[in-house]
């Protein structure tokens, strides 16, 4: 029996994206924690000019690759970009509270809420479009 090293590396790119795009961090994303003058100092070391504002939010590019494949999956099945949200973003248990926050998600898009199995079921689906996409992407290569 072979190791599936791709398939591996697939599920540790889905899961750091998991950790940088995380549900629970949104209040950062949406920056509703401002920052004062010390952090900006901090930051710049110095005071910036006025034109130069706030240092935008660095992403890391893995993180965002993966984030730009789950967009595209949404333009055409917005239920498996929720699950894959809710399953890989998510916080808790990935058959309780993953499940839930999927099935909010799954409600807030205005679709129908899906069965535990059903969840599982479209994680791995989601995983395999997202293992397609970056073979694809690595051949091309």
């Amino acid at each position: 029996m072979q190791t599936d090293y791709f398939g591996a590396y697939v599920r540790s790119e889905l899961e750091h994206w998991g950790r940088e795009f995380a549900l629970h961090r949104d209040c950062e994303y949406l920056g509703h924690q401002s920052k004062n003058l010390l952090a900006v100092l901090m930051e710049h070391h110095e005071m910036p000019g006025r034109a130069q504002g706030y240092k935008p939010m660095e992403i890391d590019p893995r993180a965002q690759a993966i984030e730009d494949i789950v967009c595209d999956i949404a333009r055409t099945d917005i239920n498996l970009a929720c699950v894959l949200r809710g399953y890989y973003c998510g916080s808790g248990r990935r058959k309780e509270e993953r499940w839930e926050q999927a099935r909010q998600l799954l409600q807030l898009m205005g679709q129908r809420p899906v069965s535990v199995r059903q969840y599982l079921v479209m994680a791995e689906l989601g995983f395999q479009r997202v293992r397609g996409r970056l073979e694809a992407g690595a051949r091309a290569a």
